[in-house]
């Protein structure tokens, strides 16, 4: 399963991703994920996700996270 963080200077988009049969998301506290959470993150296999240019709040950044991958991968 592959496991994401949200990160707004990613590359990577929910548009570039293929089809998921499932999908782990980290979201991070308000501030963003410290250096060594992401070091322990990216030695787990975790890809930085961009949702978009925004930084959102850490209550709607999962809702909007989910939302938008259901709706990429035809869930909705």
């Amino acid at each position: 399963t592959p496991l994401f963080t949200l990160d707004p200077q990613a590359t990577l988009r929910v548009r570039d991703l293929r089809a998921l049969s499932a999908a782990q998301l980290v979201i991070g506290p308000e501030g963003g994920l410290d250096a060594a959470d992401l070091l322990l993150l990216r030695a787990a296999g975790a890809q930085s996700l961009a949702l978009g240019p925004r930084v959102l709040r850490t209550e709607t950044a999962g809702m909007a996270a989910l939302a938008m991958l259901q709706s990429h991968l035809g869930d909705c």
